[in-house]
């Protein structure tokens, strides 16, 4: 068993990768959605959480975890570890890392490091992965800490939105609330970049936004990965996906869904790149 257990949240996306591959504990963020109070990925799945998006008149939502629940599982794994890594959703749009860091403070400040991943989703998954693969090979909890920190700020997520609906009401639109004006033809080019949401620009069609999206995503230079993320478009997902991988130079790149929570603020229809530029 690695001497440091690898923590993260349901907000955290994995192409071609389960959390359970990388010994990884994952702790539901929630959806609050009406009556219901649905933990995410237990409660509700991906696929069931876009259907009823798309025809509840009720809107969703979220929350972070409570903090007993992170007091929970930080104990549980220093019974079995020498110490504990948990990386997590962007502080600007979640309060998921301050509940972390309470309970972290609570239950063994020393050997608990908590993580602004200052990222989203697949970008996340890739922090998570190499914690993971770090810890596999007995590294020292402060070494795994270095190293993802060294990780972040080469993380890169270009997408575009059907609309910028679901974030303005979740209000999550960070630098990107200048973009609100005027939207009724046109559609949102934006940027999840040091933990925040921000423009890059505005362009009349749907097929013109993916255009800039590969063309912006290209122009960020040689990549060690790349990720298309998509929410509730599989179809469309795999025909861009083959654009994006004519346009980088690859035979294929993995496509990956973007999850419940994040989908809550994204909406349906996203359709996006993720990047980790060559160090």
């Amino acid at each position: 068993m690695p001497s440091v257990a690898i923590v993260t949240d349901s907000t955290a996306d994995f192409a071609e990768l389960h959390p359970a591959d990388l010994n990884a504990t994952v702790v539901p963020l929630t959806v609050n959605w009406g009556r219901d109070i649905l933990r995410d990925g237990i409660d509700i799945t991906t696929e069931e959480f876009y259907l009823r998006l798309r025809t509840d008149r009720d809107v969703p939502y979220t929350s972070a975890p409570p903090v007993g629940i992170f007091e929970e599982v930080y104990r549980n794994l220093l019974g079995t570890h020498d110490a504990v890594v948990s990386i997590h959703l962007a502080s600007k749009l979640s309060g998921t890392y301050q509940v972390a860091l309470s309970a972290a403070r609570a239950i063994d400040p020393e050997r608990i490091r908590v993580v602004d991943s200052t990222s989203v989703s697949v970008g996340i998954g890739w922090l998570v992965e190499h914690a993971s693969e770090l810890a596999r090979a007995e590294r020292s909890a402060d070494d795994i800490l270095d190293a993802v920190q060294a990780m972040m700020p080469r993380l890169r997520l270009i997408l575009t939105l059907e609309s910028l609906e679901y974030l303005q009401r979740g209000g999550r639109i960070g630098r990107a609330q200048a973009f609100l004006g005027g939207l009724l033809n046109v559609k949102p080019v934006l940027e999840v970049r040091e933990g925040e949401v921000r423009p890059v620009e505005r362009v009349r069609t749907h097929a013109a936004a993916l255009r800039r999206v590969v063309e912006i995503t290209r122009s960020l230079g040689p990549k060690a990965r790349t990720c298309v993320v998509h929410g509730a478009c599989p179809e469309e997902a795999e025909t861009f996906c083959r654009q994006v991988a004519a346009a980088e130079g690859h035979e294929r790149v993995p496509i990956t869904e973007i999850g419940a929570v994040i989908g809550a603020h994204a909406g349906p229809g996203v359709l996006g790149i993720a990047s980790l530029l060559d160090s």
